[in-house]
């Protein structure tokens, strides 16, 4: 049987429409632009992954190291350079250097087998990179730093299989991860901000979630379901899942795929429109 490697990104894919994975994951279709969010966000995550990586060895000249670092990211983040510099400001005034984790790992790869539903092993592996893994009080807990125009409730947590599927990989590679923490960072900035000042805790918040065992391995065979129902389609077969919300703003092929429903060459569209099949990536 064929092994085949799964991220969360691509079961997510999936479980918003079966023809949008198929043009992401099978055909592998990508935008020569990158989304201002997205830009953003890819940002955002190399800045913490140099502000953590100099914190493994805290010393004299850790605050020197961590200017540098805000200074190499800043000076090729183009025209999204004041935005971040005015949140790893907030950052470090909301955070300071979290002087009670001890930092395990940054960018922590991690890939393990989805179980069948008789808890053998499936034929999918599941791959991600961990933004953080540290160890608070004496318990080790997985960080996804995450950027967002307004901070998340509570409830859209709980219902977001990610922070779960981490847990539940680093225990089956052999580390007793105890939870997951959600860092939120918002990037909405008020257009006055001398009247109208945002405060910390309207820019920055972090959820610890626990999740039982139970609901683990739970969530890990919904998983294997999933990567299970993507690839029974033949090429051109998978349907189209149309949604008002997800089409609108998650969905990067929402053009080409109306039109393709009328009868015009897809594939085409996406060429016309700058698209590129990059069969190099995963």
């Amino acid at each position: 049987m064929t092994t085949r490697i799964v991220s969360y990104s691509e079961l997510d894919s999936y479980r918003q429409c079966p023809h949008k994975h198929e043009l992401s994951y099978k055909q592998r279709w990508r935008g020569a632009n990158t989304s201002e969010a997205l830009a953003r966000g890819t940002l955002w995550h190399l800045l913490m992954e140099r502000h953590y990586t100099e914190l493994i060895n805290r010393d004299s000249t850790t605050d020197q190291r961590l200017t540098q670092a805000r200074d190499v990211t800043l000076a090729n983040a183009g025209e999204h350079a004041e935005l971040l510099a005015w949140m790893y400001e907030g950052h470090l005034e909301m955070w300071g250097l979290d002087e009670e984790w001890e930092i395990l790992a940054v960018e922590h790869p991690i890939e393990t087998w989805l179980p069948t539903a008789k808890g053998g092993r499936s034929t999918f592996k599941l791959k991600a990179k961990l933004d953080l893994v540290i160890r608070q009080h004496g318990k080790i807990w997985v960080v996804d730093h995450k950027t967002c125009k307004n901070l998340p409730k509570d409830k859209e947590l709980d219902i977001d299989d990610q922070f779960g599927l981490y847990t539940w990989a680093m225990r089956r590679t052999g580390t007793n991860v105890f939870g997951s923490i959600h860092n939120a960072a918002r990037t909405q900035r008020n257009k006055n901000p001398e009247r109208f000042p945002q405060e910390l805790d309207e820019r920055f918040n972090r959820t610890m979630l626990y999740r039982t065992d139970i609901e683990l391995e739970t969530l890990a065979l919904e998983a294997y379901r999933t990567a299970l129902g993507a690839y029974r389609w033949a090429p051109g077969e998978a349907p189209r899942a149309p949604n008002t919300d997800t089409c609108r703003w998650r969905c990067d092929y929402t053009e080409a795929c109306l039109l393709g429903r009328k009868g015009v060459d897809e594939t085409q569209v996406l060429l016309d429109s700058g698209y590129i099949q990059d069969f190099t990536r995963h």
